[in-house]
């Protein structure tokens, strides 16, 4: 009998930990300009949860031809309807129409990138020194004024290097680290806390530095700045990264079943932080609704992770879905007819 795999609560828990920073990045993003504490906590989740995150996918990634064949179903037409019903929103609320496929709304650019990332992994993997490529290529990228936020083509070429760490990554190799005194990751941690300290209190560099999706000049940066702040990133992503993995559990948490939900909580949860940002519109308004912006976070994955809005998620797509796999069926029927 063939054994079943025991789950990865290690994942789980990370994900779930992730989408947190995610979430709570996303709530308070809206007040960092007020509050010099809010953009250091923010600059400091910067440093390391969607590299982290993307990290995951891409150790979850392993079985590319199951990911290449299922990434249309399971990224490409979510990215396009769910950015469709963003700009919907957007132009509910503001009266702007800015209805486009090829620029990502929000938080939407992980879904295209994702989809890119194991439609090319295949091919990729090929390349000699590919990891230390990806590297230079996302240090240099910056360079270029056109790559933007087109088709989240910037995203998708920083970020590559923690997609392909992660899928080089195996099981052993966490173990490992898992292994090392625990201290470290806490002086380590630390040390970025402080790291982010220092560059706000000396507006070293304009946090949207962090989100990759920028040239260089387009924020004002100079050459040798920006390539040596994209390096510098780079390392400080991979550090805090790995201080993480070493801290989080390995075992079941009363938290752990969300890790399964995190793509609910992930498209859906920038309607929710939406509403935060119209019932509490400013920072220091008092001291209950700064708890409640801080602690909103918290509501917001709780909610999505329900089961419920997984039928939500799969009811928008079930008709979709459909209609793919019966095109597909009727196409080799045609074909063998």
């Amino acid at each position: 009998m063939q054994k079943i795999k025991e789950r990865n609560y290690l994942l789980d828990n990370l994900k779930v930990i992730l989408i947190f920073f995610v979430v709570f990045g996303h709530t308070i993003e809206y007040y960092i300009k007020d509050s010099k504490v809010l953009m250091t906590l923010y600059i400091f989740i910067y440093i390391f949860h969607m590299p982290l995150f993307i990290f995951i996918s891409g150790y979850l990634s392993k079985n590319f031809y199951k990911m290449k064949r299922k990434a249309v179903k399971n990224l490409l037409i979510p990215y396009i309807i769910f950015n469709m019903i963003w700009y919907t929103a957007v132009y509910i609320g503001t009266k702007r129409a800015m209805f486009s496929v090829m620029y990502p709304g929000w938080t939407l650019w992980y879904l295209l990138s994702l989809f890119f990332w194991r439609i090319i992994l295949k091919y990729i993997v090929k390349i000699k020194n590919i990891v230390l490529i990806s590297f230079i290529v996302g240090v240099i990228v910056g360079v270029i004024p056109v790559v933007n936020g087109y088709l989240s083509i910037s995203r998708t070429i920083v970020f590559l290097p923690f997609f392909l760490l992660g899928y080089y990554t195996k099981e052993e190799h966490f173990e490992k680290l898992r292994n090392i005194n625990k201290l470290f990751a806490f002086i380590g941690i630390a040390l970025f806390l402080f790291i982010a300290i220092f560059v706000v209190h000396y507006n070293i560099v304009d946090y949207k530095f962090l989100y990759n999706s920028y040239s260089f000049s387009s924020l004002e940066v100079e050459l040798f700045n920006g390539l040596l702040y994209r390096g510098i990133l780079y390392i400080s992503s991979i550090l805090f990264g790995a201080c993480v993995i070493m801290l989080v559990p390995n075992r079941k948490q009363a938290y752990s079943d969300i890790g399964k939900a995190t793509m609910n909580v992930y498209v859906f949860h920038i309607y929710l932080v939406m509403l935060v940002y119209f019932f509490i519109p400013k920072w220091n308004m008092g001291i209950i609704q700064n708890i409640l912006i801080l602690l909103s976070p918290v509501l917001i994955i709780y909610i999505l992770s329900r089961k419920r809005v997984n039928k939500v998620y799969e009811g928008i797509f079930y008709p979709v879905n459909k209609g793919i796999d019966t095109g597909k069926k009727s196409y080799k029927w045609f074909k063998r007819n």
